[in-house]
C-alpha cells in the first residue's frame, strides 16, 4: 500500500506531461482558429488518471476586440493509462470547472465563436506521430463532459468603434454535454446538452437586480434546444418556455407568464442608464427573439389592468410589443409600443386605443370620495415617456378622446352657470347635468392634459372649452355655455324670461337688450379648483340669444367633433413602430 502511494506521489514528476502543452495549443489553435493560452498541464492519479490542463484561454479572433472568447479555470482529461506510459494521450472523458463563455457577435451577424471550415483533406486532430508511428493525440468518442459553475455572457460589438456591449449574462449553471465524436464532420451538430438551470442568475445592463432562476431545464440538440424556468426578479414571479432556434446568428421564440405584475415595482429595479447598443455598428437591425406575454394582474399604481397579453419582439437594440391588448375599468385598451434599450432613459413610446372605459370607476381610482363624472370612454393616443428615469413626469403625448351618455354627479352645471348669470332667469331643471357627448383634442406634458377645442352636448345645454388639468388634479379651462330651456307645457324660456311679469320683463328689457322673445342665453365661464372641489367663475358679460337686437345663433361656434378611430401617428413613432421583422 506504501508503495502505490508513493508511486502516486512520484508519477507526475516522472512523467512530463507539460511537454504536450504547446502540442495541445497547436492542435486546438488549428481546430478552432483561435489563439491558445494554457497556462499549465499536469498529471493526477487519484481518484482517477487524468491530465490537468489550467488556465485556458481561447482568444477572440480578429475583428473583435482584444479578450477571451472562452475562459476555463481547470479542465480534467480522462485519460487511458497504458497510452500515456506509451507517451500518447488517448482521451476519454473531459470535466470542466469554472467556464465562462463570452458570446459577441456583431452587426452582420458574425459571431466570436465562428470556426473556420478545415481546407479540403485536412488530417483529423492529433494526427501527428508519436513513437512507433502513432499518433500522439487520440480523440475518440468522448461520451460525456460535465461542466460546473458556468458562465454565459452574450454581447453585440459595435464595429466602428470596436466595442463589445453585454446583453445579458447567465451565471452558476451546470451542464452535461454527450455524443461528442471530434472525428465526425460534423460533431458540433450531434451534440447533446442538458442543463439544470436551477440557481441561475440571469444579469442585463437593464436591470439593476438579477433575475433568479428557481427551477428549470435547458435540453440542447442538432443546433436547436429548448428550456423552461420559474423565475423571480425582486417578488414579482414568472413561467415560461424558449425555444432556441439557432446559434449563429443566435435566435429563439419564447412564451412568458407573470401572475401579478406591479410596474412601479419593476420601475425601481430598471437601471437609467443606456442599454447595450447592439444595433449601433451601422448594420441592419436584427431580430433576435419573438414571443408572447401574458400577465394576470397588472399594476401601474393607482391604476389597475387584467388580462394583459402582447405578442413581442426583441431586436438588437429595441423591445416592441407589435400588439398589446388588456381589460380595465370595465373596458378595453389596445396598441403597440416600443422600448429602446440602447438609449439612456430607456426611452418609450406606444399607442393606446381604449374603448368602453367606466368613467365613474376611472375616476374613483383618482378621487374615490367624490364622482364628478360618468360616462362611457373612448380614446386613441400616442405616448411617449422614459421608464429609466420618473416616467410619469417624463410623459408626454397627443390624440382625442370621447365620453358619451354620461353625467355630472351632484354637480348642477346649468344652474350655476344661470346663477352666475344673475339676470338671466332662465327656467333650467335641477340637478346633475345629463349629456351626449364631451369630448375633444388632448395633448400631455408637464404633468398636464391640455385641450385646445372641447364640446359638451348636454339637455338644455352645449358648450365649448379649453383649458388643461394637472395629474396633481387641478383644473384651469375657460369656454362658453349656451343655455336653453323649456317650460312645463312646451313653453319656451323667453316666455319665462320676460313674461313673469309685464312689469319685470319691461324692467327685464330695459336692462338687457333683446331680452323679449329670448330663446337662451351664452355664458362665458371659468373653471378652476380641483376635481373633487371644482369653482366656476363668470369670466365675461352673458348675452341672451334669439331675441329682438340679440345675436340669432342659439349654438356656440364649436369644432368639429374630433372623429373616433382615426388619430393620426406621429412620424417619430411611425419609424420606430415599422420594424423589419
Amino acid at each position: 500500500m506504501v508503495l502505490v502511494v508513493a508511486a502516486a506521489a512520484v508519477a507526475p514528476f516522472l512523467i512530463p506531461v507539460d511537454r504536450y502543452r504547446p502540442l495541445l495549443v497547436q492542435v486546438i489553435q488549428a481546430s478552432t482558429g483561435h489563439d491558445v493560452e494554457i497556462a499549465s498541464l499536469r498529471l493526477a492519479l487519484w481518484p482517477r488518471v487524468r491530465v490537468r490542463m489550467a488556465g485556458v484561454r481561447l482568444k477572440n479572433p480578429t475583428g473583435f476586440p482584444a479578450g477571451d472568447a472562452i475562459e476555463v479555470t481547470s479542465v480534467d482529461l480522462g485519460v487511458e493509462p497504458r497510452a500515456l506510459l506509451a507517451r500518447r494521450l488517448q482521451i476519454t472523458g473531459i470535466a470542466v470547472t469554472g467556464v465562462r463563455v463570452n458570446f459577441l457577435s456583431d452587426a452582420a451577424g458574425r459571431t466570436n465563436l465562428d470556426l473556420p471550415a478545415p481546407p479540403p483533406g485536412t488530417p483529423p486532430p492529433g494526427a501527428g506521430p508519436a513513437a512507433g508511428g502513432q499518433p500522439w493525440l487520440v480523440l475518440n468518442p468522448i461520451g460525456t463532459v460535465t461542466a460546473k459553475n458556468a458562465t454565459l455572457t452574450v454581447g453585440g460589438l459595435d464595429a466602428r468603434h470596436k466595442q463589445a456591449t453585454e446583453v445579458f449574462m447567465l451565471t452558476g449553471f451546470g451542464a452535461s454535454i454527450r455524443s461528442i465524436d471530434p472525428t465526425a464532420p460534423d460533431w458540433t451538430q450531434r451534440l447533446e446538452i442538458t442543463s439544470d438551470l436551477t440557481g441561475t442568475q440571469l444579469s442585463t445592463p437593464l436591470l439593476t437586480t438579477p433575475v433568479r432562476i428557481e427551477s428549470g431545464a435547458l435540453m440542447l440538440r442538432g443546433g436547436k434546444g429548448r428550456a423552461t424556468f420559474a423565475a423571480v426578479l425582486d417578488t414579482m414571479r414568472a413561467t415560461g418556455t424558449a425555444t432556441l432556434l439557432g446559434l449563429n446568428p443566435p435566435s429563439l421564440t419564447f412564451t412568458v407568464s407573470i401572475p401579478d405584475l406591479d410596474a412601479n415595482q419593476l420601475e425601481r429595479v430598471l437601471s437609467p442608464r443606456p442599454g447595450p447598443a447592439v444595433g449601433s455598428g451601422g448594420g441592419p437591425r436584427r431580430l433576435v427573439a419573438l414571443g408572447e406575454v401574458s400577465i394576470g394582474r397588472l399594476v401601474f399604481s393607482p391604476l389597475r389592468a387584467s388580462a394583459v397579453r402582447s405578442r413581442v419582439s426583441v431586436y438588437t437594440d429595441v423591445v416592441r410589443a407589435d400588439a398589446y391588448s388588456l381589460s380595465a375599468y370595465g373596458g378595453t385598451v389596445q396598441g403597440e409600443a416600443v422600448l429602446d434599450y440602447s438609449a439612456a432613459g430607456l426611452p418609450t413610446t406606444g399607442t393606446a386605443r381604449a374603448r368602453g372605459i367606466d368613467l365613474a370607476q376611472l375616476v374613483a381610482v383618482f378621487n374615490p370620495r367624490g364622482q364628478k363624472i360618468t360616462g362611457t370612454l373612448a380614446a386613441d393616443t400616442t405616448l411617449a415617456t422614459a421608464l429609466g428615469g420618473d416616467a410619469e413626469a417624463a410623459l408626454t403625448g397627443a390624440g382625442t378622446f370621447a365620453i358619451r351618455n354620461g353625467s355630472f354627479p351632484g354637480l348642477d352645471v346649468k344652474n350655476t352657470m344661470v346663477r352666475m348669470a344673475k339676470l338671466l332667469q332662465l327656467n333650467v331643471p335641477a340637478g346633475e347635468t345629463h349629456f351626449s357627448y364631451l369630448g375633444g383634442d388632448l395633448r400631455i406634458a408637464r404633468e398636464r392634459v391640455y385641450s385646445r377645442a372641447l364640446r359638451l352636448d348636454a339637455q338644455g345645454m352645449q358648450g365649448t372649452a379649453q383649458g388643461s388639468f394637472g395629474f396633481d388634479q387641478t383644473l384651469d379651462y375657460t369656454g362658453t355655455g349656451v343655455l336653453t330651456s323649456l317650460a312645463s307645457g312646451g313653453t319656451p324660456a323667453s316666455v319665462l324670461v320676460t313674461g313673469l311679469a309685464p312689469a319685470a320683463g319691461q324692467v327685464l328689457s330695459r336692462f338687457v337688450p333683446g331680452a323679449a322673445g329670448a330663446t337662451g342665453a351664452r355664458v362665458p365661464f371659468a373653471i378652476s379648483g380641483t376635481f373633487g372641489d371644482p369653482k366656476f367663475a363668470l369670466a365675461g358679460t352673458p348675452q341672451l340669444l334669439g331675441g329682438r337686437g340679440s345675436p340669432t345663433q342659439s349654438t356656440p361656434a364649436a369644432p368639429q367633433q374630433p372623429a373616433l378611430p382615426g388619430l393620426p401617428q406621429l412620424p417619430s413613432l411611425q419609424n420606430l413602430l415599422n420594424l423589419p421583422h
